[in-house]
């Protein structure tokens, strides 16, 4: 246990020898906060971003299952093989995708 005497001449000695080089040191690299209206734009600005990727992404969807469906539906009318193929396969992505997602996941999970 320091006695009290020792705090004091520690702290004394802190005061002289480091204290004005770090406050000189925090005046110099002082952060620049941007106002408040700066961050309101960049955040509005991020959410339209961010909505308009998603839109974007919907359509895409929505197209490429428009596709597989009339892809479907032909397939019905012409040979029911193929259209069992076509389930198979698909099948077969969603599966593949899903496991490879989970996978990536759960090696980044244990990296971290």
């Amino acid at each position: 246990m320091k006695k009290p005497k020792e705090e004091l001449d520690d702290q004394q000695w802190f005061n002289d020898q480091i204290k004005n080089t770090i406050t000189r040191f925090d005046a110099s690299h002082k952060p620049d906060v941007p106002e408040l209206q700066q961050f309101e734009v960049f955040v509005d600005r991020h959410k339209q971003e961010t909505k308009k990727k998603l839109r974007k992404e919907l359509m895409l969807l929505w197209a490429a299952a428009c596709f597989i469906f009339a892809l479907m539906l032909w397939m019905i009318d012409r040979n029911w093989v193929w259209f069992a193929i076509l389930q198979a396969v698909v099948a077969a992505c969603g599966i593949g995708y899903v496991s490879l997602t989970l996978g990536l996941r759960k090696v980044r999970e244990w990296k971290n």
